[in-house]
């Protein structure tokens, strides 16, 4: 009697955290529920012993999920993404060339870093991709966390699995690994900094290091950001991606 009576409140507690996963989704979601976005931010990529970095422009409207990036540093000055839903183009100034990016190169490197063009390019929300359980809890760089698991319900999901270490007052994932469908683990990034803009709390410096590379890292800062400014429909065509 007594292990029936501990079986059924283990499978209570596992549907209550079910349930409290699927809310906790998307209290997530809800520190990215921004309108439009307006920033400058900076990329080191640090391989081995060498740090290239690259800084950047960015603009983007939460609204059929639009962005352009603009690179300034002097080795990509001039190089543009134009992002449009799930599609990305590249603008290259000395060759005045348009390429677009699609299929397997979604999975390269942007820029040669540890974040992929397909990394650059998820706008969904997690709750919209991926079912949840929270599997426990643990504290995390001093921080009381919950750990959840994603899986994919949908087939364009960047990845199978995720299991992410969120905060519990805040819903930052601070800490999350991402595995193949074959439970090999593709990346590991991490939140390093937050700030709060609004009722959210935007991770302004993320490290993200790609398991299937030796000795690299990237670490991606944001130094300004201004969310709900009006931006020209103009802005994210081909045409202002060749200017």
């Amino acid at each position: 009697m007594v292990s029936k009576v501990l079986l059924l409140t283990g499978i209570f507690v596992v549907s209550v955290w079910a349930n409290d996963g699927e809310e906790l989704l998307k209290k997530m979601d809800g520190n990215r529920d921004w309108t439009s976005i307006v920033s400058t931010a900076k990329m080191e990529i640090i391989l081995d012993d060498e740090t290239r970095v690259k800084t950047m422009e960015i603009a983007g409207v939460s609204d059929g999920n639009k962005s352009l990036v603009r690179f300034t540093n002097a080795e990509d000055e001039g190089t543009k993404y134009l992002m449009l839903g799930d599609n990305l183009w590249i603008y290259f100034p000395e060759e005045n060339d348009v390429v677009k990016i699609s299929g397997h190169m979604l999975k390269e490197g942007m820029m040669g870093s540890d974040v992929s063009y397909e990394d650059a390019l998820e706008a969904d929300k997690l709750s919209e991709k991926y079912a949840v359980e929270i599997t426990g809890e643990e504290e995390y760089e001093g921080h009381a966390c919950y750990l959840l698991t994603l899986t994919a319900k949908v087939k364009d999901a960047p990845y199978y699995k995720r299991v992410m270490r969120v905060e519990k007052k805040r819903y930052v994932a601070w800490k999350e690994e991402s595995f193949a469908k074959s439970g090999k683990l593709l990346k590991t990034s991490r939140i390093l900094e937050v700030k709060k803009v609004g009722d959210m709390w935007y991770p302004v410096k993320v490290e993200m290091v790609n398991a299937l590379r030796k000795n690299s890292r990237t670490v991606f800062t944001t130094e300004t950001i201004v969310f709900g400014k009006a931006l020209p429909d103009d802005m994210f065509t081909m045409r202002n991606l060749r200017r």
